[in-house]
């Protein structure tokens, strides 16, 4: 019974451990751009997405890198960036800080944002 319960153990502290390093690989996005946008009058999809090196209002807007089907923004540790988000047929957008990111990506099909550690 000793040797069982020993087994047992074993067996759960592996699991774990592998549960853990799992973790370890997957980071979580430090910002994201919602997919859509609701207005009151109707859902609207995300369309663009532009970065800038600061506050808006400044227009330091950052040029994407294009990798495969993605453009990629590299930003600096430096940098306090702001990603806005921008929807089809509204004139509204969505403004996030992304400071600590140290890079945003786009993809097309569907369009998404995420800005990572």
């Amino acid at each position: 019974m000793l040797s069982n319960s020993k087994e047992i153990l074993a067996l759960f502290i592996s699991l774990l451990l592998g549960v853990v390093s799992i973790n370890c690989y997957a980071q979580t996005p430090i910002v994201s751009c919602p997919p859509t946008f609701s207005d009151g009058h109707g859902i609207h999809k995300l369309t663009e997405v532009m970065v800038y090196d600061g506050p808006v209002c400044m227009k330091a807007s950052l040029v994407p890198e294009y990798k495969k089907n993605k453009e990629v923004w590299v930003l600096d540790t430096l940098m306090d960036p702001s990603v806005v988000c921008a929807y089809e047929k509204i004139p509204h957008y969505i403004v996030l800080n992304a400071k600590g990111a140290a890079y945003c990506e786009r993809t097309t099909a569907p369009v998404q944002v995420k800005c990572m550690p």
